[in-house]
């Protein structure tokens, strides 16, 4: 997202002021779910009593904090 003014100075030269936010929603990215099946545990008569882990998603992806963090930025430009 941006939004920027431009200024005209004289016919050939303006000048443009700027702000630009880079992922201003701030998405979560989400790590994979949890994959082992082995580490459910079960009732006496089969059923399960807990699945430990298995399909909950219980961290986030740590490169989505590197590669999508919420920043803004502000420039200026001189067109001639």
């Amino acid at each position: 997202m941006s939004i920027f003014r431009n200024f005209p100075i004289t016919e050939r030269i303006k000048f443009q002021l700027r702000a630009e936010a880079l992922n201003i929603s701030n998405t979560a990215h989400f790590a994979n779910p949890g994959n082992n099946v082995s580490n459910a545990s079960f009732n006496a008569d089969g059923s399960v009593k807990s699945l430990n882990g298995f399909s909950q998603i219980t961290s986030t992806n740590p490169l989505g904090r590197v590669i999508d963090q919420r920043y803004f930025r502000f420039g200026m430009r001189i067109t001639f």
